[in-house]
C-alpha cells in the first residue's frame, strides 16, 4: 500500500500537480540582509565606526533622524540597486529586487541609540 502511495506522488509530482506558490515563498528577512550586507560599513545600528567614516567620509549616518527623514524606502532601494559610484558599489546582481526592498525598509527603522 505504501509502495502504491509513493508511486501516486511521485507521479502528481512529475505531472506538475504540486506547485509552490510566491504565497508559500516567506519574504526576505531586511534585518537579517543588512547584518550580512551592510553593518560593516554602516554599523549595526545605522551608525558607522570613526574608522569607516574615515575611510568613506560622506557615509551616512543611517540612524540620523535628519538623514531619515531625507530617505524613502524607494530612494534607498534605487541606491541599493544602482550604488553610488567609487564608494558604494550596485547590489542589483547581489540580491534580488524583493531582497533589495526588505533592507530599504529594514533601514528605514533604524533609530538614534538610546543615550546612557
Amino acid at each position: 500500500m505504501n509502495r502504491i502511495a509513493l508511486t501516486i506522488g511521485i507521479y502528481v509530482c512529475l505531472a506538475g500537480g504540486v506547485r509552490v506558490s510566491a504565497a508559500q515563498t516567506p519574504a526576505p528577512d531586511g534585518a537579517a540582509l543588512y547584518r550580512t550586507t551592510c553593518r560593516g560599513c554602516h554599523g549595526a545600528r545605522g551608525k558607522p565606526s570613526e574608522q569607516m567614516r574615515g575611510v568613506y567620509p560622506s557615509l551616512v549616518v543611517l540612524s540620523d533622524s535628519a538623514e531619515q527623514a531625507k530617505l524613502t524606502v524607494d530612494g534607498i532601494v534605487t541606491l541599493l540597486t544602482n550604488g553610488n559610484g567609487k564608494e558604494m558599489k550596485p547590489f542589483k546582481d547581489k540580491m534580488s529586487k524583493e531582497e533589495i526592498r526588505a533592507v530599504a525598509e529594514f533601514v528605514k527603522t533604524l533609530k538614534p541609540a538610546a543615550s546612557p
